[in-house]
Protein backbone atom coordinates (compact mmCIF):
# COMPACT_ATOMS: atom_id res chain seq x y z
CA UNK A 1 0.00 0.00 0.00
CA UNK A 2 1.42 3.80 -0.72
CA UNK A 3 2.38 5.94 1.80
CA UNK A 4 0.27 8.63 2.32
CA UNK A 5 2.23 12.08 1.97
CA UNK A 6 3.70 13.95 4.51
CA UNK A 7 1.26 16.37 6.54
CA UNK A 8 2.90 19.85 5.15
CA UNK A 9 3.91 21.42 9.00
CA UNK A 10 1.36 23.26 10.47
CA UNK A 11 3.58 26.31 11.12
CA UNK A 12 4.03 26.65 7.18
CA UNK A 13 0.19 26.19 7.07
CA UNK A 14 -0.44 29.35 9.30
CA UNK A 15 1.99 31.05 7.64
CA UNK A 16 0.76 31.01 4.23
CA UNK A 17 -2.59 31.33 5.81
CA UNK A 18 -1.64 34.76 7.54
CA UNK A 19 0.01 35.83 3.78
CA UNK A 20 -3.35 35.33 2.74
CA UNK A 21 -5.11 37.43 4.97
CA UNK A 22 -2.51 40.47 4.58
CA UNK A 23 -2.85 39.89 0.58
CA UNK A 24 -6.28 40.61 1.10
CA UNK A 25 -6.08 42.92 3.69
CA UNK A 26 -3.65 45.33 2.00
CA UNK A 27 -5.46 45.07 -1.38
CA UNK A 28 -9.07 46.00 0.26
CA UNK A 29 -7.10 49.15 1.61
CA UNK A 30 -5.75 50.36 -1.35
CA UNK A 31 -9.31 49.86 -2.65
CA UNK A 32 -10.63 51.51 0.21
CA UNK A 33 -7.94 54.81 -0.22
CA UNK A 34 -8.72 54.96 -4.44
CA UNK A 35 -12.42 54.12 -4.50
CA UNK A 36 -13.92 54.56 -0.75
CA UNK A 37 -15.90 52.52 1.20
CA UNK A 38 -19.37 51.99 -0.39
CA UNK A 39 -17.47 51.43 -4.03
CA UNK A 40 -15.02 49.05 -2.89
CA UNK A 41 -16.39 45.44 -2.85
CA UNK A 42 -15.93 42.38 -1.75
CA UNK A 43 -15.69 41.19 -5.62
CA UNK A 44 -13.41 43.99 -6.63
CA UNK A 45 -10.91 43.18 -3.38
CA UNK A 46 -10.98 39.55 -4.10
CA UNK A 47 -9.45 40.33 -7.87
CA UNK A 48 -6.83 42.93 -6.61
CA UNK A 49 -5.59 40.26 -3.99
CA UNK A 50 -5.99 37.42 -6.67
CA UNK A 51 -7.60 35.07 -4.31
CA UNK A 52 -10.84 33.28 -4.73
CA UNK A 53 -14.13 34.53 -3.23
CA UNK A 54 -14.47 31.93 -1.04
CA UNK A 55 -10.74 32.10 0.30
CA UNK A 56 -11.71 35.55 1.23
CA UNK A 57 -14.58 34.71 3.49
CA UNK A 58 -11.82 32.16 5.01
CA UNK A 59 -9.77 34.93 6.99
CA UNK A 60 -13.04 37.95 6.76
CA UNK A 61 -16.42 37.63 7.34
CA UNK A 62 -17.38 40.80 5.81
CA UNK A 63 -16.20 43.48 4.00
CA UNK A 64 -16.63 45.54 6.97
CA UNK A 65 -14.47 43.04 9.19
CA UNK A 66 -11.61 44.51 7.04
CA UNK A 67 -12.31 47.76 8.69
CA UNK A 68 -12.61 46.77 11.90
CA UNK A 69 -9.19 44.68 11.25
CA UNK A 70 -7.84 48.42 10.66
CA UNK A 71 -9.20 49.46 14.01
CA UNK A 72 -7.45 46.79 15.62
CA UNK A 73 -4.28 47.90 13.81
CA UNK A 74 -4.71 51.52 14.42
CA UNK A 75 -5.04 50.72 18.20
CA UNK A 76 -2.19 48.38 18.74
CA UNK A 77 -0.26 50.48 17.68
CA UNK A 78 -1.12 53.27 19.52
CA UNK A 79 -0.59 50.85 22.60
CA UNK A 80 3.26 49.78 21.32
CA UNK A 81 3.98 53.75 21.02
CA UNK A 82 2.54 54.32 25.04
CA UNK A 83 4.97 51.86 25.96
CA UNK A 84 7.81 53.13 24.46
CA UNK A 85 7.22 56.44 25.88
CA UNK A 86 7.10 55.02 29.26
CA UNK A 87 10.14 52.69 28.40
CA UNK A 88 12.36 55.97 27.99
CA UNK A 89 11.25 57.38 31.03
CA UNK A 90 8.75 59.42 29.86
CA UNK A 91 5.98 60.90 32.38
CA UNK A 92 2.20 59.70 32.11
CA UNK A 93 1.32 62.83 30.46
CA UNK A 94 3.99 61.78 27.79
CA UNK A 95 2.41 58.24 27.45
CA UNK A 96 -1.29 59.94 27.23
CA UNK A 97 0.26 62.50 24.10
CA UNK A 98 1.94 59.18 22.69
CA UNK A 99 -1.16 57.41 22.47
CA UNK A 100 -3.17 59.83 20.91
CA UNK A 101 -0.51 61.59 18.54
CA UNK A 102 -0.08 57.64 17.23
CA UNK A 103 -3.62 57.22 16.49
CA UNK A 104 -3.26 60.84 14.00
CA UNK A 105 -0.42 59.64 12.98
CA UNK A 106 -1.98 56.99 11.42
CA UNK A 107 -5.29 58.11 10.10
CA UNK A 108 -2.98 61.05 8.42
CA UNK A 109 -1.29 58.67 6.42
CA UNK A 110 -3.69 58.23 4.16
CA UNK A 111 -6.67 60.78 3.89
CA UNK A 112 -8.66 58.75 1.31
CA UNK A 113 -8.67 55.98 4.00
CA UNK A 114 -9.26 57.90 6.33
CA UNK A 115 -12.69 58.95 4.71
CA UNK A 116 -13.73 55.18 4.16
CA UNK A 117 -13.43 54.61 7.75
CA UNK A 118 -15.07 57.77 8.43
CA UNK A 119 -18.09 56.71 6.07
CA UNK A 120 -17.79 52.87 7.04
CA UNK A 121 -18.73 53.59 10.85
CA UNK A 122 -21.91 56.16 10.11
CA UNK A 123 -23.11 53.51 7.39
CA UNK A 124 -23.03 50.51 9.49
CA UNK A 125 -24.19 51.34 13.70
CA UNK A 126 -22.97 47.85 14.06
CA UNK A 127 -19.47 48.66 12.81
CA UNK A 128 -19.51 52.15 14.34
CA UNK A 129 -20.47 50.67 17.90
CA UNK A 130 -17.82 47.73 17.33
CA UNK A 131 -15.33 50.99 16.87
CA UNK A 132 -16.30 52.85 19.93
CA UNK A 133 -16.21 49.77 21.96
CA UNK A 134 -12.38 49.20 20.51
CA UNK A 135 -11.28 52.75 21.61
CA UNK A 136 -13.42 52.55 24.37
CA UNK A 137 -10.56 50.22 25.59
CA UNK A 138 -7.73 52.42 24.82
CA UNK A 139 -9.29 54.64 26.63
CA UNK A 140 -9.51 52.73 29.43
CA UNK A 141 -5.79 52.36 29.53
CA UNK A 142 -5.77 56.41 29.22
CA UNK A 143 -7.31 56.92 32.07
CA UNK A 144 -5.19 54.66 34.36
CA UNK A 145 -2.70 57.14 32.88
CA UNK A 146 -4.31 59.66 34.15
CA UNK A 147 -4.97 58.68 37.47
CA UNK A 148 -1.14 57.70 37.20
CA UNK A 149 0.04 61.46 36.50
CA UNK A 150 -2.78 62.69 38.83
CA UNK A 151 -1.25 61.06 41.93
CA UNK A 152 2.21 62.72 40.73
CA UNK A 153 0.78 65.81 40.58
CA UNK A 154 1.23 66.49 37.23
CA UNK A 155 -2.63 67.02 36.29
CA UNK A 156 -5.62 68.37 38.33
CA UNK A 157 -7.72 66.11 40.59
CA UNK A 158 -10.59 68.34 40.01
CA UNK A 159 -11.50 66.54 37.05
CA UNK A 160 -12.20 62.88 36.76
CA UNK A 161 -10.16 60.68 34.83
CA UNK A 162 -12.79 59.72 32.36
CA UNK A 163 -13.56 62.86 31.41
CA UNK A 164 -9.77 63.78 30.76
CA UNK A 165 -9.15 60.85 28.48
CA UNK A 166 -12.58 61.10 26.49
CA UNK A 167 -12.11 64.64 25.97
CA UNK A 168 -7.96 63.42 24.46
CA UNK A 169 -9.96 60.69 22.48
CA UNK A 170 -12.35 63.32 21.41
CA UNK A 171 -9.95 65.59 20.03
CA UNK A 172 -8.98 62.37 17.75
CA UNK A 173 -11.90 62.10 15.91
CA UNK A 174 -12.80 65.61 15.73
CA UNK A 175 -8.96 66.25 14.40
CA UNK A 176 -9.84 63.12 11.74
CA UNK A 177 -12.86 64.21 10.80
CA UNK A 178 -12.15 67.14 9.74
CA UNK A 179 -9.42 65.82 8.12
CA UNK A 180 -11.13 63.16 6.14
CA UNK A 181 -13.97 65.59 5.27
CA UNK A 182 -12.16 68.60 4.12
CA UNK A 183 -9.73 67.86 1.01
CA UNK A 184 -7.85 70.92 1.51
CA UNK A 185 -7.48 71.01 5.51
CA UNK A 186 -3.92 71.20 7.21
CA UNK A 187 -2.10 67.48 7.74
CA UNK A 188 -4.02 65.97 10.42
CA UNK A 189 -1.06 65.98 12.64
CA UNK A 190 -1.10 70.04 12.22
CA UNK A 191 -4.85 70.03 13.26
CA UNK A 192 -4.25 67.64 16.27
CA UNK A 193 -1.59 68.56 17.75
CA UNK A 194 -2.07 72.01 18.85
CA UNK A 195 -5.59 70.62 20.06
CA UNK A 196 -3.85 67.71 22.37
CA UNK A 197 -1.44 69.66 23.79
CA UNK A 198 -3.97 73.04 24.50
CA UNK A 199 -6.21 70.08 26.25
CA UNK A 200 -3.17 68.64 28.36
CA UNK A 201 -1.97 72.00 29.68
CA UNK A 202 -5.36 73.41 30.54
CA UNK A 203 -5.73 69.89 32.72
CA UNK A 204 -2.25 70.97 34.30
CA UNK A 205 -2.98 70.67 38.30
CA UNK A 206 -2.21 74.10 39.30
CA UNK A 207 -3.11 73.88 42.80
CA UNK A 208 -0.24 73.73 45.49
CA UNK A 209 1.15 70.31 45.89
CA UNK A 210 -0.11 69.27 49.87
CA UNK A 211 3.04 70.02 51.84
CA UNK A 212 3.71 65.80 53.72
CA UNK A 213 3.36 66.29 57.39
CA UNK A 214 6.30 66.96 59.46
Amino acid sequence: MAAKPAAKPRAARVSRGDETRDRIFEAAIVLFSEHGYLDTTVEKIVAAAGVAKGTFFVHFATKDALVTELVRRQVRAARRSRDRALAKGGTPVDALRATVMSLGEQAGANRGLSRAVVSANVLNPVLGGYAESVFGGIASEMMDDVRAAQRIGLLTTHVDAETIAGTLVTSYFGATLHFATGPHSKPLLALLAPVVDANLIGFERHEPTPKPPR
